[in-house]
């Protein structure tokens, strides 16, 4: 007879309260790591960055020539090879500019090329730049086009190296800076200036990447 008056009121309010409970770390443990989730869907992978820039209104093309201590080359021809990437052939002003939906023109001021070296190969680097066409220079006088590389560690941050260097005529190429990578990923303060030509001494290989 005394079951009768016995409330489960109280049984149903801690059973609630648990699944609330329950409910509350599930989101919570949700919020915590969705975000970094996404961070690593979405994180750039890359030991270092090479860049390359040049006058942002010229038409003039300028390329980017890597070699990695395999003798691979990395170049427009070859966009991605042995664990390099090359983001962009830029000509220059030409492939600069683009059609809007509305029929108007915009012209993006940017000239520049960028490589992403994403993994640890240890030997020496080279980096070049090649005057490839004086597309905006056929027949004027030539003027000196100052083109810019730069070369960054990314993880941890350094920065290798930061020069520029002046380009007179289609077909020059230069070569700004070769470094040296170490095993454990750190590159030796010993930077070298030897030049080397890459430009028709690279030769296609099958990318490993």
């Amino acid at each position: 007879m005394k079951n009768k008056y016995v409330s489960t009121i109280a049984f149903i309010d801690i059973l609630f309260n648990i699944v609330i409970g329950f409910a509350f770390l599930l989101i919570l443990a949700f919020i915590l790591i969705k975000p970094e989730s996404k961070k690593k869907d979405f994180e750039h992978k890359a030991e270092f960055i090479i860049i390359l820039e040049w006058d942002e209104k010229a038409q003039d093309d300028i390329d980017l020539y890597v070699q990695n201590p395999r003798g691979n080359v990395l170049h427009y021809r070859q966009p991605m090879m042995d664990g390099m990437h090359l983001d962009k052939d830029d000509l220059g002003q030409r492939n600069d500019t683009y059609i809007n939906t509305d029929g108007t023109i915009t012209t993006v001021e940017i000239n520049r090329e960028m490589a992403t070296i994403r993994g640890i190969t240890e030997g020496e680097f080279i980096v070049n730049a090649h005057y490839y066409s004086d597309y905006a220079r056929l027949g004027k006088v030539p003027k000196p086009l100052t083109v810019r590389v730069e070369v960054y560690k990314v993880n941890p941050y350094k920065v290798i190296f930061i020069g520029s260097k002046e380009f007179n005529r289609k077909g020059d190429e230069h070569t700004f800076v070769r470094f040296t990578v170490k095993k454990d990923g750190k590159v030796d303060d010993n930077l070298r200036f030897l030049k080397k030509k890459l430009v028709g001494n690279a030769p296609l290989h099958e990318s490993f990447q």
